[in-house]
C-alpha cells in the first residue's frame, strides 16, 4: 500500500486535496434545541465510525434508525474491519449485506433497540440509497418530515442532493440534514503526510481516499458527463466553487502518473 508522501509532496498539495474534502463533506446539521428527528437515515459504507454516528444520533432523538445497504464494493471492506476489530462474530459477516452488518453492531454493541431498526438491504449505489429507502418507507406507511443522513463523508453531498432528488413530488414534505460524522483532513507531521491527528480510525487507504474524492467531483457536475440534470439527471444542480474545481485539477494531474484517477469511473 502506498502512503499519501507518494503523491502529496508540497503544503499546497495537502491544502488542495483539504479543500475538496471540505466541499464533500457537507455540514448541515439542524439546530439541536429547536428541531424534532423523525429518522436517521445511514447509508452504506466501509467506515464504521459514520455508522456509529449515526446510532447516536437516533438515541438521542428517540427516533428510528434506517441502515440502507445491500452487497456491494464497500461490502468486503466493511466485513474485514468489523472482523479485524473483533466487534461481530463471523455469522454476521459471512454474505450479509451493508445494513445487515450495521444493523447488527447496533443492536449488539452500541444497544439500539432492535425494534426502531430499520433494514433495506438491497441497495448498490447512492441512487439505489435513496430510492430504495423511499420505497421502504411507503411500505411501512411512514412519512418522515425531518431526517438526518449520515454516510461517507466523501459522499456526503452527493447523498444529500440525491435524497432531495429522490422525494421530489412525494406527497409529504421531508427536510433533510446532511450529518457528516467528521470532515477528512490531511497534514504534515514530522514531514510525513498523514490524516490529521483528530481523524477516527479505520479510514481508507491512501489510493483508496484519494480515488474517492476525485470521482465524486466529476459525478457532481452539471454536464453531459456528470449526474446533475443535462448529463443523467440523477442529482438536481450542484455549484461546484471554481477553486475546488482547481483543487480537483491540481491533485488529479498528481496522480496522472500513478494510474489512480481511473479506479472509481462514472457508472
Amino acid at each position: 500500500m502506498s502512503e499519501f508522501n507518494t503523491f502529496l509532496k508540497t503544503q499546497n498539495d495537502i491544502d488542495a486535496v483539504n479543500a475538496i474534502s471540505a466541499f464533500l463533506a457537507l455540514s448541515d446539521m439542524p439546530e439541536a434545541a429547536s428541531t424534532s428527528v423523525d429518522l436517521v437515515v445511514h447509508a452504506g459504507n466501509a467506515i464504521v465510525e459514520t455508522a456509529h454516528a449515526a446510532c447516536t444520533a437516533a438515541l438521542k432523538a428517540d427516533c428510528s434508525l434506517l441502515f440502507s445497504g445491500g452487497i456491494g464494493h464497500s461490502t468486503t471492506l466493511l466485513a474485514e474491519t468489523v472482523r479485524s476489530e473483533k466487534l461481530l462474530p463471523e455469522e454476521h459477516l459471512k454474505d450479509r449485506s451493508e445494513a445487515e452488518i450495521f444493523g447488527a453492531l447496533a443492536s449488539e454493541i452500541w444497544k439500539f433497540p432492535k425494534e426502531k431498526l430499520i433494514l433495506e438491504t438491497r441497495s448498490t449505489n447512492c441512487g439505489e440509497n435513496a430510492t430504495l429507502t423511499k420505497g421502504c418507507l411507503s411500505e411501512l406507511g411512514l412519512e418522515p418530515r425531518t431526517v438526518l443522513l449520515f454516510q461517507d463523508p466523501t459522499m456526503q453531498l452527493r447523498t444529500f442532493v440525491t435524497f432531495q432528488k429522490a422525494w421530489q413530488g412525494a406527497s409529504y414534505t421531508t427536510i433533510f440534514h446532511s450529518c457528516p460524522t467528521f470532515v477528512p483532513r490531511l497534514e504534515m507531521r514530522d514531514g510525513i503526510v498523514t490524516y490529521a491527528a483528530e481523524m477516527p480510525s479505520g479510514l481508507w487507504s491512501p489510493e483508496r481516499f484519494l480515488s474517492l474524492i476525485l470521482g465524486e467531483i466529476p459525478r457532481l457536475r452539471d454536464d453531459e458527463h456528470g449526474y446533475g440534470p443535462r448529463g443523467r439527471d440523477f442529482i438536481p444542480h450542484v455549484e461546484i466553487p471554481l477553486e475546488v474545481e482547481a483543487a480537483y485539477r491540481h491533485v488529479r494531474e498528481l496522480l496522472e502518473n500513478f494510474g489512480h484517477t481511473k479506479d472509481r469511473v462514472l457508472a
